[in-house]
This record gives C-alpha cells, sequence and structure tokens, in this order.
C-alpha cells in the first residue's frame, strides 16, 4: 500500500527501484515477505531498465559523434574545393603570363618555354604531376 498504493506511488517507487535507491531493504523485502513471486517481476524490471537507459545513453554518444564526424567531412570537403579554387585560379594566371601573343590560347611552343621556368615546374608538383607529365595533358 505504501509503494503501489496509487498510480503515482507506483511510478515513484518504480522510479526508486530504477535508480537502485534504496531498492532491496526498503523496496523488495518487505514485497516478498507478503508476495515472494514478486522476485520475478523485480529482477528482469531492473536488468531491462538498466539496459534500456544504456542503450539510449550509448545512441546519444554515438549520435553526437556521427555528427561531429560528418561536420569534418564537410569541413574536409569544403577545404579542398577551396585549395582546387586556389590552384585553377594559379594555372590560369601562369597561362595568361605564358600566352606570348594573347590570343587566348597556348601553343606547344608556349607551353615549353613555360615548362622551363621554375615556378610552373614547382606549381606541378605540388598538383602531384611532372612537367613531362602536363605536356602528355
Amino acid at each position: 500500500e505504501d509503494f503501489f498504493g496509487n498510480m503515482s506511488k507506483a511510478l515513484f517507487t518504480l522510479f526508486q527501484i530504477l535508480t537502485l535507491e534504496s531498492w532491496c531493504m526498503v523496496i523488495v523485502r518487505p514485497i516478498m515477505y507478503h508476495a515472494p513471486w514478486t522476485l520475478v517481476v523485480f529482477i528482469p524490471y531492473i536488468v531491462f531498465t538498466t539496459l534500456a537507459v544504456m542503450n539510449v545513453v550509448t545512441g546519444v554518444f554515438v549520435d553526437q559523434i556521427s555528427a561531429a564526424s560528418s561536420k569534418d567531412g564537410e569541413f574536409l570537403l569544403s577545404a579542398r574545393q577551396s585549395e582546387m579554387r586556389s590552384q585553377m585560379h594559379e594555372l590560369r594566371m601562369i597561362f595568361m603570363e605564358g600566352d606570348q601573343n594573347e590570343d587566348g590560347f597556348l601553343t606547344l611552343e608556349e607551353f615549353n618555354e613555360l615548362l622551363e621556368q621554375e615556378k610552373v615546374r614547382v606549381f606541378f608538383l605540388r598538383m602531384g604531376m611532372d612537367a613531362h607529365e602536363a605536356i602528355a595533358l
């Protein structure tokens, strides 16, 4: 009657059992004195609710880690796109500089002259290409 007399008492008692606050000596032992079969109810209740709470907490951690990982991926993608735009701008400037007759096109001769410059060879090396590989493109 003291622990399960009405709905609010029952919910509070179940909360006490869930948090393991004096559940054994104050709640379960007196009830088991009158109804020993209740141990079959209390033990699965404690196991189930403990696993459920641990599952929720684990889910929150995994969700937070997943969200952080996604943001890192977006940041890396954005940084890579910015780097590519910068490289394209630098390549455009190099080609404009090498276009001696200013017709908007590079002849093979103009391109070969560009490749003789140290800064152009370094640019292609930074992009992971040898200057001679650039000719093949």
